[in-house]
């Protein structure tokens, strides 16, 4: 079997390009990424390296010729309209390379009614795969959980958690947590064909959040969230960007953020790490 791993020099592809090569042999494992000298930074002679770039079809379809089974992971990428014209290109490259098994690696954020201004891609994806010629898996994910320790010594000096989610909730999954059950999926054909939501193993409101942020730092942190145009406008890195994260925390205000399901734990066999122990350790090995 050969198993294709996309963007694998970014934070989530290196997880689970490592993962993976703890249950498949250095003959099974490829890798397709724009910068294949970085992936050898990262990877060494460990893994095969193929170079192609999501906007170039022909460079994909060298790439994932004699692929089995394909873990593509979608370009950060803004608006909605450019990660949908590199899918459309993934699409074609798969289906020309004769890919045995798509697995889709996104977000939870495909509901119909998501002011998300990524959700179009999210909502887009499993319409497009249903309509082509591949055989795929669907895998979502909760919010990343590895942001917020970097965060926390910015919420230590303002004294407060400034999300605009009001009386919503969001569920934290750390990508380490994804990446093994990513691994799993790809390894076990009987897991083909689902479609499966990686989360942590609850959903925190933001009282709950600003309460474990006080007692794992010493610090008092109160949720005082910012107005949905200050936000906007304080986190607008990169340029124009802040709209587009405000709206993710406009969704978890409409309370589609904070699913939580057992799917982890189903795939691996052990939990995923809750968020009090991810943030103790991480901050413990700063």
């Amino acid at each position: 079997m050969k198993y294709n791993v996309t963007a694998a020099t970014g934070m989530l592809g290196a997880h689970i390009t490592k993962e993976l090569m703890k249950l498949v042999s250095k003959n099974e494992a490829i890798i397709t990424v724009r910068n294949p000298e970085k992936a050898k930074q990262l990877f060494g002679d460990d893994v095969q390296i193929h170079k192609a770039d999501y906007t170039i079809e022909e460079e994909m379809v060298e790439a994932f010729t004699g692929t089995d089974v394909l873990i593509y992971i979608p370009s950060f990428t803004f608006p909605s309209d450019i990660r949908i014209t590199e899918f459309e290109k993934a699409i074609n490259a798969a289906e020309k390379a004769k890919v045995k098994q798509f697995i889709f690696v996104g977000f939870m954020a495909d509901h119909e009614n998501s002011p998300f201004k990524m959700s179009p891609f999210f909502c887009y994806v499993p319409r497009r795969l249903a309509s082509s010629n591949l055989d795929y898996t669907l895998i979502r994910n909760a919010m990343y959980a590895d942001p917020l320790p970097p965060f926390l010594p910015e919420l230590i000096e303002r004294k407060r958690l400034p999300y605009p989610v009001e009386n919503g909730s969001i569920n934290f999954v750390s990508r380490y947590d994804i990446a093994r059950a990513v691994a799993q999926i790809a390894v076990r054909q009987s897991l083909y064909g689902g479609k499966y939501t990686l989360t942590g193993d609850k959903a925190y409101s933001m009282e709950e959040l600003a309460s474990l942020l006080s007692e794992i730092s010493g610090e008092t942190i109160q949720y005082q969230p910012m107005s949905v145009q200050e936000f906007a406008n304080t986190y607008d890195e990169p340029k124009g960007f802040g709209p587009v994260l405000t709206s993710l925390y406009t969704a978890a205000s409409l309370h589609l953020m904070g699913e939580t399901t057992k799917d982890i734990e189903t795939i691996t066999g052990e939990a995923p790490e809750d968020l009090a122990t991810l943030l103790n350790a991480t901050l413990k090995n700063r």
